[in-house]
């Protein structure tokens, strides 16, 4: 019995690099400039409905209707809302780079009663419940970039 010999496979790099911008538009970009500038959270409010739409956008998703210049500076104050520990190996989306473990995110209802989902400083989950108040703390301005990471994370002020 004859053996076919073995195929060599040649390997071809081809690096790919697909470096590109979007805009952001009149509402996020003004709310990434605040962000940047400020340290601020901006929404803004339905005309019809009084929703308030966060991240800011055109049109209110419940009466589609146009919104337009109505802007509400929001907490950095809030409350949360659950949470989940990472304790797995991953990489970061953004960045490519492992993550440190523990890392902790948690669904965050702000005083005005948006929510956003964020990471927190706390590590230790038995510290960590639904209930306890928090407060953003920002990158220095100098490090801030205009994108939500400009926000650190969330830091335990006081529980339920």
């Amino acid at each position: 019995m004859t053996e076919k010999p073995s195929e060599e496979f040649l390997v071809m790099p081809i690096p790919l690099e697909l470096p590109f911008q979007w805009a952001a538009g009149p509402y996020l970009g003004r709310f990434f400039r605040e962000l940047r500038d400020n340290a601020r959270l901006l929404a803004n409010k339905c005309p019809q409905c009084g929703r308030l739409l966060f991240p800011p956008r055109q049109v209110c998703a419940q009466c589609h209707v146009k919104v337009g210049e109505d802007w509400v500076e929001l907490s950095d104050k809030g409350v949360v809302e659950d949470f989940t520990v990472v304790v797995e190996p991953m990489s970061d989306p953004s960045t490519g780079e492992r993550r440190t473990l523990p890392y902790p995110t948690a669904t965050i209802r702000l005083e005005e009663g948006v929510s956003l989902i964020h990471y927190l400083e706390e590590t230790d989950s038995a510290k960590i419940r639904e209930g306890l108040k928090v407060q953003a703390v920002f990158k220095p301005r100098e490090k801030r970039k205009g994108e939500m990471r400009d926000i650190l994370y969330f830091r335990i002020v006081e529980g339920p």
